[in-house]
């Protein structure tokens, strides 16, 4: 295997985490959720805390999906100036048959503008599998959400989801579309309950990686689970659309997330069992890597990292298992999404090739999905979600638009920037 391209893969999405991605000027939110500085120039360190019993579900779960079950302003973090936050719990599905809850933070400006806000669904990149690893439990919570301080001035509200759990702990529904869409779209639901916000019923979801995903998929899921929502937009960027082909492409991506999918298709499709899902070489240090988180701690990450480095090639035996590649595909973001959609991606992407982004617009085009997709030279997995790219102004103006009414262009439309 190529161990420089496994250390590459771990460096970028543990500086995707730590480097902020546009949040700046941090104060820290007492228990009443009223900001104290923290000294000009300091960065602070950001930790996980582990899930408390504002976690646990009811024994009594709501049948009725985006049910808020409880809330509470986010106490003891680091927030952007002019931002304040609450966490919520609430009720959701990952399929017909399978009753979940989740928890999102809930960020709004500190003084709204008048009248009801519109809504980001923000979804994140992958974290980890378990709910010890989401981003809700982090210290500075907004990390690794991109140019979160240009939507406090828009005035906006952003709802982020850590996406749901069926039991206590995990795993969520990793890289399963239709389940990764209801928690978000319920996210939304049980936001607009709460009697500190007035939110607009219209939304626009905004995805990367993972998260891109479950933005796709947002747009494909939410006319039919959510007719109640009005989404006006689906950004995508640098989004696992076709997982299959883009871990046949990565082998070093197969190698860390693969373990990941297997346990989470394991649990949520009956055809696939976990050890049948990995390559019987892969199956001890998969084991491992399902209950570690690959951003925080540090040490949970170069612990996926060595493990990864203990067998060749990939993790999953996506090649021999038949079930694992119909599932696989099952997933790919294929479905028509009626909202305006952009698609960005990077051209120095190493974990989400540009090769299969391609490939997977160039076959939504061909279905007559109406889409803009947008490249960026010089631009890697990180580097795309970096303060002061120019992916950062052209999708705050994409988003105003969307939120104005404004028509999208017809068609496909590649930009190059």
């Amino acid at each position: 295997m190529n161990i420089a391209g496994l250390r590459s893969i771990g460096s970028v999405l543990l500086l995707v985490l730590l480097a902020g991605a546009g949040c700046n000027r941090p104060k820290e939110a007492s228990s009443e959720s009223s900001p104290a500085p923290t000294p000009q120039g300091v960065r602070p360190n950001i930790t996980a805390y582990a899930p408390d019993a504002f976690y646990d579900p009811p024994p009594d779960l709501p049948r009725q999906p985006g049910a808020l079950l409880r809330r509470e302003p986010l106490k003891d973090v680091i927030l952007p100036a002019g931002m304040r936050g609450w966490r919520i719990l609430y009720a959701t599905t990952v399929n017909d048959s399978t009753p979940a809850t989740a928890v999102a933070t809930v960020f709004a400006p500190t003084h709204p503008h008048a009248g009801p806000c519109p809504v980001i669904a923000w979804e994140h990149a992958t974290t980890g599998l378990l709910q010890k690893c989401m981003p809700s439990l982090l210290s500075a919570p907004t990390k690794g959400i991109p140019w979160c301080n240009r939507i406090v001035r828009a005035g906006w509200v952003m709802v982020a989801t850590d996406y749901s759990f069926a039991e206590k702990g995990g795993p969520h529904p990793y890289l399963i579309g239709e389940g990764e869409a209801r928690a978000v779209l319920d996210s939304v639901r049980a936001a607009r309950q709460m009697s500190e916000l007035t939110l607009d019923k219209r939304m626009v979801a905004w995805g990367y990686s993972q998260g891109g995903h479950a933005a796709l998929w947002t747009g494909i899921v939410g006319p039919r689970y959510a007719p109640d929502l009005e989404i006006l937009g689906v950004a995508a960027i640098a989004p696992a659309a076709n997982i299959k082909k883009i871990l046949a492409m990565n082998v070093e991506a197969d190698k860390r997330f693969g373990p990941y999918l297997a346990l989470s298709y394991s649990r949520f499709y009956p055809d696939i069992t976990f050890e049948q899902a990995l390559r019987p070489e892969a199956v001890d240090a998969a084991r491992q890597i399902v209950n570690l988180c690959c951003f925080l701690p540090p040490e949970d990450a170069e612990r996926v990292q060595a493990l990864a480095a203990t067998f060749d090639g990939p993790a999953l035996a996506t090649n021999s298992n038949k079930a694992l590649q119909a599932r696989l595909e099952q997933n790919t973001a294929d479905g028509l999404i009626t909202a305006p959609v952009v698609i960005a991606q990077g051209l120095s992407d190493i974990v989400v090739p540009p090769s299969a982004t391609d490939a997977y617009v160039e076959k939504r085009c061909s279905a007559n999905q109406r889409l803009e997709y947008w490249t960026f030279a010089g631009r890697d997995h990180f580097a795309i979600v970096q303060p002061d790219t120019p992916l950062e102004e052209l999708l705050i103006k994409w988003t105003t638009a969307r939120f104005a009414d404004e028509p999208q262009p017809s068609g496909c439309v590649h930009k190059s920037f």
